[in-house]
C-alpha cells in the first residue's frame, strides 16, 4: 500500500479537476491502471435482478472493450459492475469510503474475495488514511472521486436519495458525459435514474456502444463461426424460451460459464430476456 500526491507521476490527472484532489491517495494494486481509460458505473446497493444484469453485461463490455471500470465496491450495483469487469477478464477500480486496511479488515464473504481480487487486476483506492472508519461523510465525498476517475459516468439504478445520484451530480459538475439506464415506470430502485433522464440532466443508456463511444472505445467484434459454445447456444434457444438452469442442463456447462456467455450474447443483440427471466433468441 503507497500514498501518492499530485505531484508524482502516478497521481490520476482526472482528478485534479476537482476542488480539492485527494493529497495523499492511498492505493493498494497497479496504479498503471489509474492512467487507463475508464467509465464509472454506480448505483443501489438494493439492486433488483435487472441492475445486476445490465451492471454486469455493460461492465463486461467495456472490460472486452479495454476500459476500466470504476465504482465504489458497495454491496449492489457497485459490486455487480466490478465482477462484470473481471468476468470479461477486464481491470476495474474500487473507490472505497473508508481506509484500504480498515476496509479489508471488516470485508466479510463476497465483497472480501472481491476486493483481493481487485488487488490482483486493478487497484483498491482510497482519500482516507489505511485504518480510517467509515462515516457517513466519507461515502459523500469519496462519490466525487468516483465521478473524477470516470471519462464517463453511468447510474444503472438509483432511487430517489440514493448516494448514486451524488455522484451523477458530482459528474455533472465536473462536465463529464452522464448516462443513465432507463427502468419500469413504478419501480422504486429506478425512480431516481429515470428522473435524471426525465430532467436531461442524463442520457438514456440504451446499449454498451453507446456508453463506449463516450469514451472513444469500440465494442469488442466477436466472430460467430469461430465460436462453436455461441452457436450451440443460439440453437438451444431457437425453438422457444429457456431458463439459465435449463440451459445448464441442456448444454452441459457450468453455470457461471453460461452465465458470462449470455451476457455477451445479450450486449451483442443475439439474445433477449423475456419477463419471466427466461432467455431467448431474437
Amino acid at each position: 500500500m503507497i500514498g501518492i500526491g499530485p505531484g508524482d507521476e502516478r497521481y490520476p490527472a482526472a482528478l485534479l479537476d476537482l476542488r480539492s484532489p485527494p493529497d495523499p491517495l492511498w492505493l493498494d494494486g497497479d496504479a498503471a491502471v489509474l492512467a487507463t481509460r475508464s467509465v464509472s458505473i454506480v448505483g443501489t446497493r438494493r439492486m433488483t435482478p435487472y441492475g445486476a444484469r445490465v451492471a454486469r453485461e455493460l461492465a463486461i463490455a467495456c472490460a472486452e472493450a479495454g476500459v476500466v471500470v470504476v465504482s465504489g465496491l458497495a454491496q449492489g450495483v457497485d459490486s455487480a459492475a466490478h465482477q462484470g469487469a473481471l468476468d470479461g477478464h477486464g481491470r476495474t477500480v474500487a473507490v472505497l469510503g473508508s481506509g484500504i486496511a480498515a476496509y479489508l479488515a471488516d470485508a466479510r464473504g463476497r465483497r472480501r474475495r472481491l476486493a483481493h481480487a481487485i488487488r490482483s487486476s486493478g487497484t483498491l483506492i482510497s482519500e482516507f488514511p489505511p485504518d480510517a472508519p467509515p462515516q457517513k461523510w466519507t461515502f459523500a465525498q469519496r462519490n466525487a472521486t468516483i465521478a473524477a476517475l470516470g471519462e464517463a459516468t453511468l447510474v444503472v439504478e438509483a432511487p430517489v436519495g440514493s448516494g448514486a445520484l451524488i455522484t451523477a451530480e458530482a459528474a455533472r459538475k465536473l462536465g463529464r458525459p452522464l448516462y443513465a439506464v432507463p427502468g419500469p415506470i413504478g419501480v422504486a430502485a429506478s425512480a431516481g435514474a429515470n428522473a435524471l433522464i426525465a430532467t436531461c440532466r442524463a442520457k438514456a443508456l440504451v446499449n454498451a456502444a453507446m456508453l463506449l463511444e463516450a469514451v472513444g472505445a469500440r465494442a469488442r467484434t466477436h466472430t460467430e463461426d469461430a465460436d462453436d459454445l455461441d452457436a450451440r447456444i443460439l440453437d438451444a434457444l431457437g425453438g422457444s424460451p429457456a431458463d439459465p438452469d435449463a440451459l445448464t442442463r441442456r448444454l452441459g456447462l457450468d453455470r457461471a460459464a453460461l452465465s458470462t456467455r449470455l451476457a455477451r450474447l445479450v450486449i451483442r443483440g443475439k439474445v433477449t430476456v423475456a419477463a419471466d427471466g427466461r432467455f431467448l433468441r431474437r
